[in-house]
């Protein structure tokens, strides 16, 4: 692995250098400006926000896990030609820095998850949590800073970044009463059987906001290995609280759920979309779906009340 990340980071290097060669050719005038981003959860944000006065292209894509990717050639052009890139932040891209850096020419650079309450781990890069989008008042804030971001290319005032400042209140205002429906659809699993088990460590910003215990088998970034006692734990656990379910995750090896699965007869739920949104034909291929289906299989395999979120409700 680490012989494989060497050679992926000298094929960039190498290619970094002929795009910095190269004239930065940004947006041709007329164009709407290029927008790079790194995971699909913000490409879903920013494409329905900015509609048609920007260009969105994100680095991952969907199904990809944004703490395993290697960056391509491909990605340093793609943000050499950008005039905006927006990171998750929060240390879940530990491959940024170096690619903005070495990728030649100027353009502003932001984390969407400023202004988020962090929770911190211990273990994890930079001691941080970096799942917040899964605490839907979080995400909020981050719609925010996409918002103000995307609108800050044009002019203050202009009709295209009034147009970015409406669809963008609009968003939020979608966020918030999903919020209050999620925590109403947590609310009606019993509270003994409220607990989530999941393949990695990506959900405590959902427990926290929706009041519902979470543990993970592998930590909070997925290239952190689970131990057999880690497995073992959990096996425990699911005996002890007599787990309705637990949960496999699209973009995770399935393999240690499937084990606690073998050793105590618990169902096998899910799949969970953490750290990306789904392909298209799963449903999940929007942060607004990807969130709603996560929810409809939570509640469900835990024996609550399901609901689905009403598009039109005021």
């Amino acid at each position: 692995m680490r012989g494989l990340k060497r050679a992926g980071a000298l094929l960039l290097a190498c290619a970094v250098v002929l795009w910095s060669c190269q004239k930065q050719e940004g947006s041709k005038d007329g164009e709407a400006p290029l927008v790079v981003v790194t995971t699909t959860m913000i490409a879903s944000a920013a494409q329905e926000i900015g509609g048609d006065a920007v260009q969105v292209r994100a680095i991952m894509r969907a199904g990809g896990d944004p703490h395993l990717y290697q960056p391509r050639p491909s990605d340093a052009k793609l943000v050499n030609q950008s005039a905006l890139v927006l990171t998750s932040g929060l240390h879940l891209e530990g491959w940024i820095d170096d690619l903005v850096r070495n990728a030649g020419g100027e353009r502003r650079v932001l984390a969407v998850s400023q202004g988020v309450d962090a929770i911190s781990m211990e273990g994890s890069p930079g001691g941080v949590d970096p799942h917040f989008w899964f605490d839907l008042q979080a995400w909020s804030i981050a719609s925010q800073n996409i918002t103000a971001a995307l609108a800050a290319l044009y002019p203050a005032g202009s009709p295209k970044a009034a147009a970015i400042m409406a669809r963008g209140q609009a968003y939020q205002a979608r966020m918030a009463r999903m919020h209050t429906w999620a925590k109403q659809g947590v609310g009606s699993i019993p509270r003994a059987q409220r607990i989530l088990i999941t393949s990695h460590d990506a959900f405590h910003y959902f427990g926290r906001a929706y009041d519902i215990e979470v543990v993970g088998i592998q930590g909070v970034s997925t290239e952190q290995q689970a131990s057999q006692r880690d497995v073992a734990n959990v096996i425990e656990l699911v005996r002890e609280r007599q787990a309705r379910a637990i949960f496999v995750e699209s973009s995770v090896n399935p393999a240690l759920i499937k084990q606690v699965a073998r050793e105590t007869g618990v169902k096998v739920s899910g799949p969970l979309y953490s750290d990306s949104v789904g392909l298209p034909e799963s449903g999940a291929h929007t942060m607004a779906l990807m969130f709603q289906k996560n929810m409809e299989a939570i509640v469900t395999g835990l024996g609550g009340s399901y609901e689905p979120f009403n598009e039109d409700a005021p």
